[in-house]
């Protein structure tokens, strides 16, 4: 194996916590408020079953081909180049994810911190931060995650706390007022589904402990889309759904409004610290995902040789696929099919392959001894 280290479950979960709610909790809230309203919590609910059910089946196939991850029993099930290409659309999705969190942090700084900053001057920070935590390895990393969670689960859990008497729970009425085909649509947005789930297809062999990984993962998506969806009915309580609408960062805004006793108050800080830690782990989570799996492709006995070419690559990509935030926003806040099926239609097709083959497998001995005995 390239990866030495191993991970506990507990680190997996953290892992994913992180990953899941890094990103989702600055955006999600304003992408599902304008298109549910009221109901914008139901979608991150529905999110959590779609997330679920993609967690079962990449368990599913960890514990059928132990020892493997998704780069290499893809090459067991179809054959070495259909698999290597399976492997490689992949590597190719981790790496964009890399390159849409470097830019929704540079836009994030530069709009609400620093306008008169560079883009680059943030993203350039990023990635290098990113590649030097990919090349110290997946156990330094999740060690590292163990702090840096404490920090930004209890800033979030301060936060809330402190917004409490703000709060009007007759701003989230009506509810159920959408369609369950809208709740539905909504919830197959890439931000509002638990579809960072996907990552423990590359790590499980690394575990310590495959076998628990259902159980941390479940744990992880309860978790962080729990948080998630109790932060969207916070900002709901306190803006309504109409003020929401036309507020890029929910989550800032929603700061902004906190003042205790004229004392406590500005704590917009404390949100841009917790965002650029949670920002800086999934960023290098997603590209150590995508740096293992190009070395295991191209059969590479290390990881380091592609770490630096691929941040490159997630740099320029980041600059070239978007011309601005708006466009950022439009397009992450749309659902589509191409990651609907590398998230849930490649690992179901590679369940039932497996599936099939296991079938064919056992019914070998009993053809030739039916043969024999004829």
């Amino acid at each position: 194996m390239l990866e030495k280290g191993k991970i506990s479950p507990r680190q997996s979960s953290l892992l994913l916590i992180m990953a899941l709610i890094a990103t989702s909790i600055l955006l999600v809230p304003a992408i599902t408020v304008q298109q549910l309203k009221q109901d914008a919590w139901l979608a991150v609910l529905m999110g959590t079953l779609w997330g679920l059910v993609t967690l079962y089946i990449v368990c599913w196939l960890g514990s059928k081909h132990p020892g493997q991850n998704i780069y290499e029993y893809t090459q067991t099930l179809l054959g070495k180049w259909p698999g290597k290409i399976v492997g490689l659309i992949y590597a190719w999705t981790f790496l964009r994810i890399v390159a849409i969190v470097i830019r929704e942090f540079g836009d994030f700084m530069t709009t609400s911190f620093m306008p008169n900053t560079p883009l680059s001057v943030f993203s350039i920070s990023l990635i290098f931060l990113a590649a030097w935590a990919v090349l110290a390895g997946l156990e330094v990393l999740a060690r590292m995650n163990e702090f840096i969670i404490i920090l930004v689960i209890s800033s979030l859990f301060f936060i809330l706390s402190l917004s409490l008497n703000n709060w009007d729970l007759t701003r989230i009425q009506p509810m159920f007022t959408n369609s369950l085909l809208s709740i539905i649509k909504v919830s197959f947005i890439p931000e509002v589904w638990a579809a960072d789930s996907i990552t423990l297809a590359v790590i499980i062999p690394f575990l310590t402990r495959p076998r628990q990984a259902f159980a941390a993962g479940t744990i992880a998506t309860l978790f962080a889309q729990g948080l998630l969806a109790t932060g969207i009915i916070a900002v709901l309580a306190i803006f309504g759904p109409f003020l929401l609408q036309i507020t890029r960062f929910p989550i800032l805004t929603f700061v902004r409004a906190i003042n205790v006793g004229q004392i406590l108050s500005r704590f917009e800080v404390l949100v841009m610290v917790v965002w650029v830690a949670g920002v800086f782990i999934k960023a290098s989570y997603y590209l150590y995902c995508a740096c293992l799996g190009l070395a295991q492709i191209t059969g590479l006995k290390e990881i380091r040789p592609v770490v630096l070419p691929l941040g490159t690559v997630a740099i320029i990509w980041s600059f070239s696929m978007f011309e601005n935030i708006g466009e950022l926003e439009t397009a992450v806040s749309n659902p589509r099919l191409a990651p609907l099926l590398q998230y849930l239609g490649i690992p179901l097709f590679l369940l039932i392959v497996t599936w099939l083959k296991e079938k064919f497998d056992k019914n070998k001995p009993r053809r030739r001894r039916n043969e024999k005995a004829n």
